[in-house]
């Protein structure tokens, strides 16, 4: 069964907001899309940083490969069970060894 992702406008702004890399940036989009055909596996339950279901993503970046981007996604399953909605979001980075 495929879903329909939702990312909520405020997530996207808090997205652009991070000033992630063109590359990092693409494949932050199209791993949220991917969501839509097995969140089963992609998905965990945490209480951090959000109680909730999260996708964890950590990218290294493609033009500094001592930087590596920590981002973390809330995403809710409408009532409906058709759809999953983005609803929040954390970034982080780390640079360095």
């Amino acid at each position: 069964m495929s879903f329909r992702v939702e990312i909520r406008t405020s997530v996207r702004q808090r997205i652009v907001s991070w000033q992630l890399p063109d590359a990092v940036l693409v494949d932050v989009h199209l791993r949220l899309e991917g969501l839509a055909e097995a969140p089963q596996t992609l998905l965990r339950r945490v209480t951090q940083p959000f109680d909730g279901v999260v996708l964890g993503l950590k990218m290294i970046d493609p033009g500094n490969r001592f930087c590596e981007h920590l981002l973390v996604f809330q995403v809710l399953y409408s009532q409906d069970e058709e759809s999953l909605a983005v609803v929040n979001a954390a970034y982080g980075r780390s640079v360095g060894l």
